[in-house]
């Protein structure tokens, strides 16, 4: 490509072999369809800044950048940086901890709330994100948000072409045992952030207090989208690595990465109680969700072994659910699992 792609930039660039074209570019001189449009991604404006930089200023960092003066247990502020040293890409995050007023017994608040968003978003203008975080800023609470491997800061041609459930809830386990050490929190997961969730909470329940899903789409790669494909785009998704497929009122780039990771991770294909997660569970839909079917909540219900377990079905919402009267009732979802989680806390081996 850099051969046959030289010609078109200016002399002052000079392009190896080895040089990274933007995949946009290259995908709009070879007159192919593009991975990503502007409306499958929503990552525009984030700029992302070292924890390690910002922890040595107060008050208003750089453009974008809100902190508040101290910090009690971590780094607070806007898109920061968490280095991954296992040799992996890095994590982007938005952190806003608890403060000092909010200790009890010794102990910092175990309220942890963390924000997972959907298929390619990153927290980042979101209402339901912003609407969590107001709340917990209002009632003392710790915030934390991750945008997903190969959305943020992304390079699609390598990125998301590798990006996966499986690596997803790697990252969440990483960065939950690094920004809220010690601590389980209550994962608010939005369309497939509530699918990695349930993934989540299955492999380590020691950091886990409760779930929230809004739009949870658990096994939508097989179900919603591999399962309504024309054979043509199931052979292009498999032989080209991906295809932009319309769901619902969208348009997303789908994988042959996530069609394929997306199978090894099924969750609702066990029946009644074959989910093996206690904690309390809310999931909170959307009755005119065109993506995701207002079924699917409660096929995910019935599967989760906990009895402590409800869906609230919203009519007149659509898949988004960013509308006021939407968040106030995921907030209030969020208010229930935090109520219920003193208990399980109590009865749960993970809380020793």
């Amino acid at each position: 490509l850099v051969d046959h792609c030289s010609h078109l930039f200016p002399p002052t660039m000079k392009l190896s072999r080895h040089h990274s074209l933007p995949l946009l570019f290259v995908l709009s001189v070879l007159r192919a369809p593009p991975l990503v449009t502007s409306l499958a991604f929503q990552n525009a404006g984030r700029c992302f800044s070292s924890p390690t930089a910002l922890r040595m200023s107060s008050g208003t960092g750089g453009d974008g950048i809100r902190l508040r003066k101290s910090s009690v247990e971590g780094t607070d502020g806007y898109e920061l940086v968490l280095p991954n040293v296992e040799g992996r890409s890095n994590i982007y995050y938005d952190a806003s901890y608890a403060s000092a007023s909010d200790k009890m017994d010794g102990e910092f608040t175990k309220d942890v709330i963390v924000y997972l968003p959907g298929l390619t978003r990153t927290t980042g203008g979101s209402a339901k994100a912003g609407a969590i975080a107001s709340y917990c800023e209002k009632k003392g609470l710790t915030f934390l948000s991750a945008d997903y491997y190969g959305v943020a800061r992304a390079d699609p041609l390598k990125d998301f072409l590798e990006a996966s459930i499986s690596r997803w809830v790697e990252d969440y386990v990483y960065f939950l045992e690094r920004a809220n050490p010690g601590k389980r929190a209550v994962l608010v997961g939005s369309g497939v952030g509530g699918w990695v969730s349930i993934i989540l909470a299955m492999k380590r329940p020691d950091l886990v207090r409760g779930i929230v899903g809004v739009g949870a789409d658990p096994d939508f790669t097989e179900d919603l989208i591999w399962n309504t494909l024309s054979k043509a785009d199931q052979d292009g998704i498999m032989s080209e690595g991906f295809r932009n497929i319309k769901w619902g009122n969208e348009v997303y780039p789908i994988t042959r990465t996530l069609i394929e990771d997306g199978r090894e991770n099924l969750v609702l294909r066990g029946g009644t109680r074959s989910i093996d997660i206690d904690c309390p569970v809310r999931l909170v839909h959307a009755m005119y969700d065109k993506e995701v079917p207002y079924s699917t909540p409660f096929r995910l219900a019935d599967a989760i072994k906990g009895r402590d377990v409800s869906v609230t079905i919203i009519k007149g919402a659509e898949h988004m659910m960013e509308r006021a009267e939407d968040t106030a009732k995921i907030v209030h979802a969020v208010e229930q699992v935090l109520e219920n989680a003193w208990e399980y806390d109590l009865t749960s081996p993970a809380s020793g």
